[in-house]
């Protein structure tokens, strides 16, 4: 685990110095304050920040085959590398040391780009082959590690784990880009492969990108698919599946515990990280630490009024509980800062004081990330198939059927649902989770903005023709789920607050075999009349007390409304202020500061709008202007 940054330049022969790479490191030193590694030659330079927890004595990066030919820098762990180890010795390769990296150095002397079909992990790397004078940047099937790469005007390739690295060094133009902002007001994060710049990109995750000599070409490797409505798989019952799960995850966290430094794991009171805990602790030979969030605000607070896992003495796990009060929300500059893409949650904050509690005392910490994106647990699967017998009906006669006013007010949530287009497009799914926010863009974005993002349509569709003619309507959720909600919101927030406190967090549920035999399973088993993870609940009766094992999900959610109405710091009083917001010309300043009032008054809750405006004034600050945290 570490933190990777590099440039590979259009002239072959260029050398890139040894300061520029030093400068996208140390700006990155969070994600890996063990060590520090850089290669330097002709057209490319690679620089890394270690995180040491697999080979602690020889695992250094950059690594290099045995001629010299190929190096790599790599951010993440190859679970199943000790496996390949064995076949690579047997087919007569050399290693220098023992860690899991190295493998996919001589996997790659043997396979090519194909390799990366072998690979069962989370990962982001950088590997130069020196004979064909290119760089591959690959990135793992769900988007678990990031990467973020930029083309200067003169052809020259800039790369980071994250967009800090390469703002540090690469002479790229910081404009904003406008479909991102809109991006974080309608989804509430933004859509892959943009980031908030418009020079800056993500490597989509289960894709590639190759570099040769200024020329660029990005190929996917990877896509989920779903199976398990055809007729084969429905010969298998609901006991069976539930028996091929559990042996399945059981697999998934005995390759996630490999490491040569101890485990920790976050605990909630629901039922995918009780099962991650729940499995680890019978395999581990000592008591599990485990960390569990808990709120001051006890309308979000999920694990002080219910047993988790730590208060059944069968499975002896210790347990810190971390509170998240109104006074954290003076992190809420630090987490721009770390999270680089902001989001309208608010859980950044929540987030990184949980990875600081568990980076003080670990390395590595178990999640239970994942389940919900496999199994259907989020609500809207359940509002969507019970709207589904009238999501025919036109527009005009769903209005009617809302009783005016009447059934917003009471449910609001289902109602945006209710009222969401047929089609599984991008704007359905929006109204899907957390709520469609686009009708705040038109009053909200200054007419700069507007005018730029004109041309801008999110209802483009991510699901090929013949996807929407075969899947189920549950099916088509679920797709959305792993390719838009899961990288871009859920392993992506993961992933920096985690790195924030230089904590690894692990996700046992995203194993990829995991996943593919899970998508194999009828969405009947996986909502099961308005039960969500049906069969994981099954699955984990014998793991789990049964409290736990039919506990009702609730969810994370951060206090955004009431952070908002209490007593802001100077600081936010300031990114929210008329001059500021006209200053940076982001957004009309009468509607902001109108939304705030109103919301402070409370008549009515505008805490996504006020979220979205204040990130991207903050972010402006931290990195179009170019300051840093204090």
């Amino acid at each position: 685990m570490c933190g990777i940054a590099g440039v590979a330049t259009a002239d072959p022969k260029a050398i890139v110095e040894y300061e520029l790479l030093k400068s996208m490191t140390d700006i990155v030193a969070h994600r890996g304050p063990d060590g520090e590694g850089f290669h330097v030659s002709p057209g490319v330079g690679l620089g890394m920040r270690r995180l040491s927890i697999i080979d602690l004595e020889t695992g250094n990066q950059p690594i290099s085959s045995e001629d010299g030919s190929i190096t790599i820098i790599c951010n993440g762990e190859i679970y199943n590398y000790l496996e390949l180890r064995k076949e690579l010795l047997a087919r007569g390769h050399r290693f220098c040391g023992k860690s899991d990296v190295e493998v996919i150095v001589h996997l790659y002397e043997e396979e090519g780009i194909c390799c990366l079909q072998r690979l069962r992990g989370m990962f982001a790397f950088a590997l130069w082959d020196a004979k064909k004078r290119e760089l591959l940047l690959a990135r793992d099937r769900y988007g678990i590690k990031p990467l973020d790469y930029a083309i200067a005007q003169d052809g020259t390739l800039y790369f980071g784990s994250e967009l800090k690295s390469i703002l540090a060094v690469a002479p790229i133009d910081r404009s904003v880009d406008s479909e991102a902002v809109e991006d974080l007001f309608i989804f509430g994060y933004i859509l892959s492969p943009k980031t908030l710049f418009k020079e800056i990109k993500k490597v989509m995750p289960g894709h590639y990108l190759v570099f040769r000599q200024g020329q660029v070409r990005h190929e996917r490797y990877y896509d989920y698919v779903l199976s398990g409505e055809q007729q084969a798989h429905k010969t298998i019952s609901a006991a069976e599946w539930a028996e091929l799960v559990s042996e399945k995850l059981s697999e998934s966290i005995r390759l996630h515990l490999r490491s040569d430094v101890p485990i920790c794991a976050w605990l909630s009171a629901g039922i995918d990280s009780s099962a991650i805990a729940a499995i680890t602790s019978k395999l581990v030979s000592s008591p599990l630490q485990t960390y569990s969030l808990t709120f001051e605000d006890k309308r979000y607070d999920e694990v002080s009024n219910q047993r988790t896992l730590d208060a059944f003495p069968d499975y002896g796990l210790l347990n810190q509980r971390v509170l998240c009060s109104h006074d954290h929300f003076e992190l809420f500059r630090e987490s721009v800062w770390h999270g680089e893409e902001p989001t309208t949650s608010g859980l950044h904050m929540a987030q990184m004081i949980l990875a600081k509690a568990a980076g003080d005392n670990y390395k590595v910490a178990l999640t239970g990330e994942g389940s919900d994106e496999i199994f259907a647990g989020y609500k809207w699967h359940k509002f969507d198939k019970l709207f589904s017998l009238i999501s025919w009906m036109p527009q005009p006669l769903k209005q009617v059927m809302m009783l005016g006013s009447v059934l917003p007010k009471w449910k609001p949530w289902a109602t945006r649902i209710f009222l969401s287009p047929r089609d599984c497009d991008l704007i359905k799914y929006a109204h899907f989770n957390g709520g469609y926010g686009g009708h705040y863009v038109e009053g909200i974005m200054s007419d700069a903005l507007k005018c730029e993002a004109s041309a801008y349509d999110p209802h483009h569709q991510t699901l090929t023709e013949n996807d929407r003619t075969r899947w189920s309507r549950i099916e088509k959720g679920l797709y959305l789920d792993m390719r838009v909600r899961l990288p871009d919101f859920i392993t992506n927030g993961l992933d920096r607050m985690s790195m924030s406190s230089s904590l690894e967090a692990r996700v046992p549920f995203l194993d990829h075999e995991f996943v593919e035999l899970c998508a194999k399973i009828p969405s009947s088993l996986k909502l099961k009349f308005r039960q969500e993870k049906y069969v994981l609940r099954q699955a984990m009766r014998k793991h789990l007390p049964s409290e736990i094992v039919q506990r009702k999900k609730r969810g994370l959610r951060a206090p955004n409304d009431s952070w908002l109405r209490g007593e802001m710091s100077p600081y936010v009083e300031e990114m929210l202020s008329t001059k500021r917001i006209k200053e940076n010309g982001y957004f009309n300043e009468k509607t902001v500061r109108g939304y705030l009032e109103q919301h402070r008054a409370g008549k009515g809750n505008f805490a996504r709008p006020l979220m979205a405006s204040l990130c991207v004034q903050v972010w402006d600050e931290l990195f179009v202007k170019g300051c840093h945290p204090q």
